[in-house]
């Protein structure tokens, strides 16, 4: 017998409605001569199921095509902080420009412009590819002046004339810095007494030339007074800290 094709359809369309609407006449079709609606039903219910498993797997495939759309439309969306976008937008904020998570393609655009005049555009213009960085640069509050001032700060720590001893053995002997002399100098020669404890003067001064450079574990971490105690096996010389510029 040919199969029904309306029949197949409108049975997987309305599931257990099939008979009924099948009784009404809703396909069109009258029932075969000596064969009740129930037996017409029952041959062609396999195929009457394939439909409605066919039709529960496309049904399936939108479904993912719907959440994958839904998910690829959210991880470009200026509401998730993790995007491009999110993380442009949050850029745009902090600078106080209209927030849209577009940062332009040229350097005139407002995210752009603002943000090189700002923090300085050190890596090109705003893209995938740096925008974790420019935006830890805002997150650090690292704009151009304050990089100006640290660079500034670091200068002036790395050369400096300093007067205080201690700070000076700190500088050498802890932070690694070198020690450079201005001038020609001329230390005298001393020598631990462990008796009296005492260092005692040798009357036999050493002569050091401008620009003699002293690093880390030259240098003795006690002091004499004001001045710094430059080692030589068991002789130490004195010299003002002064007469250095470290850096």
């Amino acid at each position: 017998m040919k199969l029904n094709t309306n029949l197949i359809i409108g049975a997987a369309l309305l599931g257990g409605g099939a008979y009924y609407a099948f009784k009404k006449g809703l396909f069109g079709k009258r029932p075969p001569i000596g064969k009740s609606s129930e037996e017409v039903i029952k041959e062609n219910q396999a195929a009457i199921d394939q439909v409605a498993v066919d039709q529960a797997k496309k049904q399936a495939l939108a479904n993912v095509a719907i959440k994958t759309a839904q998910t690829i439309q959210q991880a470009n969306s200026i509401t998730n902080p993790k995007s491009f976008k999110g993380k442009v937008a949050y850029i745009q904020k902090e600078l106080g420009i209209a927030v849209d998570g577009d940062a332009g393609r040229n350097a005139d655009s407002q995210t752009n412009k603002t943000y090189n005049s700002v923090y300085g555009l050190d890596k090109g213009l705003i893209s995938t590819s740096n925008i974790d960085y420019y935006k830890s640069k805002v997150e650090k509050k690292l704009t151009l002046v304050a990089v100006k001032n640290q660079q500034k700060q670091v200068t002036q720590a790395k050369n400096q004339v300093v007067a205080d001893a201690k700070k000076f053995l700190d500088l050498i002997n802890n932070k690694g810095m070198t020690a450079r002399l201005l001038e020609n100098v001329t230390a005298n020669k001393f020598q631990f007494d462990k008796v009296k404890e005492v260092y005692v003067d040798m009357k036999s001064p050493r002569k050091f030339s401008k620009g003699t450079k002293f690093s880390k574990g030259e240098f003795s971490n006690q002091t004499r007074g004001a001045f710094v105690l430059y080692k030589d096996g068991s002789f130490v010389f004195a010299i003002d800290p002064t007469k250095f510029i470290v850096n």
